[in-house]
């Protein structure tokens, strides 16, 4: 995988043969072939393996707050920042920028999914901790990992610049903050319409 990644950022994926990247690796081709169906195959590793990578930067990230906000400011900062900077992501785009739009689109689904199931993990622990409200974190999960991924491809259209990191941040503060602390609000009973189910006594800082 590490052959492949560096052979897919010189030359760009349709580029990067399995000869070139077995060569690279110091194995054959056939070698490649008992682990991974075929090259499509092995790219998707390579993007999951990346995206995970990211995703441990991010716990690590976490641990550096102090507070529940901090923590998800922090780390919702990192990932909209690394979606957009990550080598993968701007040296694609340089020595084959035909490709990354398609790439991106196509493998998308699969790391909206990566992303959404960390989100929700995060997001439970911080619930049994009691650090946020308890509601159903899979469609704010959701939200931000699709969110994320839109930003990937087109980071400066909309009312807001995420190339600017004062916006950036102050865009995260505002909303993405709030709605991992507290959900999607829902109709409720009258005097508590538009408003989530109350968080426990006191959230906990750490």
């Amino acid at each position: 995988m590490d052959a492949a990644l560096e052979r897919i950022l010189q030359v760009g994926i349709r580029r990067a043969g399995l000869e070139d990247i077995a060569r690279r690796a110091g194995i054959n081709r056939i070698t490649i072939h008992r682990r991974f169906a075929g090259k499509d195959n092995l790219v998707e590793a390579v993007l999951e393996r990346e995206t995970q990578r990211m995703l441990t930067e991010v716990s690590a990230i976490a641990t550096t707050a102090t507070t529940v906000e901090d923590r998800i400011e922090e780390t919702m900062l990192h990932v909209l920042l690394q979606t957009r900077i990550h080598r993968l992501v701007t040296q694609l785009l340089r020595v084959a920028p035909e490709e990354a739009l398609g790439f991106y689109t196509v493998q998308g689904e699969r790391l909206v999914a990566i992303g959404i199931d960390y989100i929700v993990g995060m997001l439970t622990h911080a619930q049994s901790a009691g650090l946020v409200d308890r509601y159903d974190p899979r469609p704010v999960a959701e939200l931000v990992a699709r969110l994320a991924h839109s930003l990937m491809l087109t980071p400066g259209v909309g009312g807001v610049d995420f190339t600017d990191p004062d916006e950036a941040r102050a865009f995260v503060r505002s909303t993405i903050v709030p709605l991992m602390k507290h959900g999607i609000a829902a109709p409720s009973s009258a005097g508590t319409a538009g408003r989530s189910a109350p968080a426990s006594e006191g959230i906990a800082q750490l």
